[in-house]
């Protein structure tokens, strides 16, 4: 979903005409072990996601943020976007699956979202399944990115727009000096 007010009143309205639905973000997993040695992924994908939803500004939205593509036996940051499909499938919701950290088609919003996923909620009851494209070549996405690649060169340092807290050791943007 693009930046520009016209794409977010079109989304905005597409699921006003919605009927009991769940909007499911779903990013990519992390090993619980690599959020608790200081990487900011989680916190920094849970940032963007709220402001989604404060931007929609739909009330009594019903969302969640979830995490797929688990892999080994590690514990994985959760919930898992499978479980939450399955369960807001079993209630008989219909299902907006957004890929919240991913920024262009791939495997994982092609093969897992559009295909396994959209199965998997049939399977479990659900009568309508979709998916919002990721931003791939979207205009305000590529000039948020240049403005930022622009303004690390000019400073030499890594730039963002949210500051990480400071329990998020391995963010670039807590440069120790």
């Amino acid at each position: 979903m693009g930046n520009s007010s016209s794409e977010r009143n079109k989304f905005r309205c597409s699921l006003k005409n919605l009927n009991n639905f769940k909007l499911i973000f779903s990013a990519h997993g992390l090993p619980e072990r690599n959020i608790k040695k200081g990487d900011p992924y989680q916190w920094q994908v849970e940032q963007s996601v709220n402001k989604i939803t404060e931007q929609l500004n739909i009330p009594n939205l019903d969302w969640i943020l979830s995490y797929q593509s688990r892999v080994g036996p590690l514990k994985w940051i959760g919930p898992s976007t499978e479980n939450e499909i399955i369960k807001s499938s079993k209630l008989n919701k219909a299902v907006v699956g957004v890929p919240i950290a991913f920024v262009s088609e791939h495997s994982e919003t092609l093969v897992e979202l559009d295909i396994e996923y959209k199965k998997l909620a049939e399977r479990n009851g659900c009568s309508f399944y979709k998916r919002v494209p990721a931003l791939g070549i979207e205009e305000n996405f590529i000039k948020g990115l240049t403005k930022l690649v622009l303004q690390e060169k000019t400073r030499g340092n890594f730039v963002s727009s949210i500051m990480c807290p400071n329990k998020y050791v391995k963010c670039p943007c807590l440069v120790i000096k």
